[in-house]
């Protein structure tokens, strides 16, 4: 029986089939979850994650930097103990056996086989050898953080959930062994101070119920039990985030981290949709409700059940999203990224209930259909906008050494969003390929190591204070030789500003300022292919 079932009055028969009886098949149940948890990662050349083109700049910068006179003139490096370094330290640890690009499509596999072997890890420890909720992770992983490509927060969620199975397993061995979590848990914080707040929220939680029970509910021990539980990971993990904020710089005192700015209700909407919805609404809202409806049904029918620790922690944190704001600290999408993580934590919570051996059969086969519809649409289209992402980045690797881009995208009608893919970052396979200037580069912002050298930070403060990305530009600053058109048929490039078209593709046009044939816009300047 698991340690922690305890705690569970309600813990269901301890029974001897499936995983112990047959060892071989469990593995490879376990196999074909994982693959298909990595499957989309394998399909095409360019992973069509919006920030990752910005991620893949950024390693080639901190590779070459000191070498190149061109990005010493664009760009500083500033290494820092920030909650926010997981793909640099796993790029560097890795870039002398394998290509950048490489390295992130590795980094990327290695984050969805964390996610799995964490939820699977905290599902055995809570549901025994029997349980099994952990197989269909595949349904969860693709949601909006990953595919907007928060890839450190992603990576942290993944240690967390594999550290929290760790703890579990621990915990009974006395809280000498706690001390394990120490330079653990500091490692999670290098990753993301996100993922190390989930954690520290899960063990929490975990106390809060082994105190409860251990007070034998609300009784006058309560008070006692509840702060005699919680001394242990208190004294693991405070003293970990203390030091560590006394080691990093992460105090931002300009004004943008100044601003706060919560959620309205309908951003809080997609951000729990986003546990699954990220660019078609209808399919990927709906797979989501689907999963909640047989979740619900296999909990009413007793067929599974939430396990009180999980179930303390999941309920948590979702308090917390709810009181989190949507842009504080120099960050955004901070509330936006919670609901996917917690969904691993529900996952995991899922354990066999007392009529598991009658119903689990079926409720499984359509939890196991729901997750290979979910890797078949990612796939799908992923596969479709390869395309673009391959027409665009073989453009920007036409570009001269040193060039400065200026970006402008059409606007979609109100209330529609382009993700055919994403392509507010694209931009930046300029910089990884070409060593180009371009002003939405994750640089000189909270929690970054890169930043912009004195004259292309006023550069890119200004494109930030007028509008990141514009739909329309009357006119082009001298400082830039490039204008990368995304989806022109709803820009505007105003008649004065002379270009030549030098390339073009599915949902772009990539402009030369000036020189020889240069004409406005308007006056059907030609592309080549």
């Amino acid at each position: 029986m698991p340690m922690t079932d305890v705690i569970d009055a309600d813990a269901a028969p301890a029974r001897t089939v499936d995983h112990a009886a047959h060892p071989a098949r469990a593995a490879a149940l376990d196999g074909l979850a994982a693959l298909l948890c990595i499957l989309p990662l394998l399909l095409t050349a360019h992973l069509p994650l919006t920030d990752l083109p910005n991620h893949l700049a950024r390693q080639y910068i901190l590779r070459d930097w000191a070498s190149s006179p061109t990005l010493q003139a664009f760009y500083a490096i500033h290494w820092a103990l920030v909650p926010n370094l997981a793909l640099e330290i796993f790029v560097l640890a890795v870039r002398r056996v394998m290509s950048i690009d490489l390295a992130i499509r590795t980094f990327c596999i290695v984050t969805m086989l964390l996610l799995f072997g964490g939820t699977r890890l905290v599902n055995r420890q809570l549901g025994g050898a029997q349980a099994r909720a952990y197989r269909f992770a595949p349904l969860l992983c693709y949601g909006g953080p990953f595919q907007y490509g928060f890839l450190s927060y992603c990576f942290g969620i993944g240690l967390a959930l594999l550290l929290f199975g760790f703890y579990l397993r621990i915990r009974e061995r006395g809280w000498g062994w706690l001390v394990l979590l120490m330079p653990l848990s500091f490692a999670l914080l290098l990753c993301h101070l996100a993922a190390f707040g989930l954690f520290a929220i899960a063990v929490g939680a975990c106390e809060l119920t082994h105190g409860f029970v251990a007070a034998g509910g609300l009784t006058r021990r309560l008070p006692a039990a509840l702060v005699r539980h919680q001394v242990g990971p208190l004294l693991c993990l405070v003293p970990v985030f203390l030091v560590f904020l006394w080691l990093s710089p992460t105090a931002d005192h300009s004004t943008a981290a100044s601003i706060i700015r919560f959620s309205t209700l309908h951003q809080k909407a997609r951000s729990f949709a986003s546990i699954t919805l990220f660019t078609s609404p209808k399919l990927e809202v709906g797979l989501l409700a689907l999963a909640l409806a047989g979740l619900a049904a296999a909990v009413l029918s007793r067929t599974m059940r939430l396990h009180p620790v999980g179930a303390a922690a999941t309920a948590t944190m979702l308090l917390v999203w709810l009181a989190l704001p949507n842009i504080a600290l120099g960050g955004a999408y901070i509330d936006y990224r919670v609901p996917w993580a917690v969904a691993f934590f529900l996952l995991a919570s899922v354990i066999p209930g007392r009529r598991h051996d009658r119903l689990a059969v079926p409720f499984a086969g359509c939890f196991a259909a729901l997750a290979v519809a979910r890797i078949a649409l990612i796939a799908g289209l992923w596969l479709s906008w390869e395309p673009t992402l391959a027409a665009l980045d073989t453009a920007l690797s036409r570009l001269p050494v040193g060039s400065r881009l200026m970006v402008v995208e059409g606007r979609p009608p109100s209330g529609e969003v382009f993700r055919q893919p994403d392509l507010e970052h694209v931009a930046a396979y300029a910089v990884a390929r070409r060593q180009a200037f371009m002003p939405g580069m994750f640089a000189s912002l909270s929690g970054q190591i890169l930043y912009f050298q004195p004259h292309y930070l006023d550069l890119a403060q200004q494109a930030a204070f007028e509008v990141a990305i514009p739909a329309s530009l009357e006119r082009v600053l001298p400082d830039y030789d490039y204008i990368l058109d995304l989806l022109p048929d709803l820009a505007r490039i105003g008649p004065d500003v002379p270009v030549v078209c030098e390339a073009s593709g599915p949902h772009f046009m990539l402009l030369k300022v000036g020189g020889e044939g240069a004409a406005a816009l308007g006056d059907n300047v030609p592309c080549p292919g």
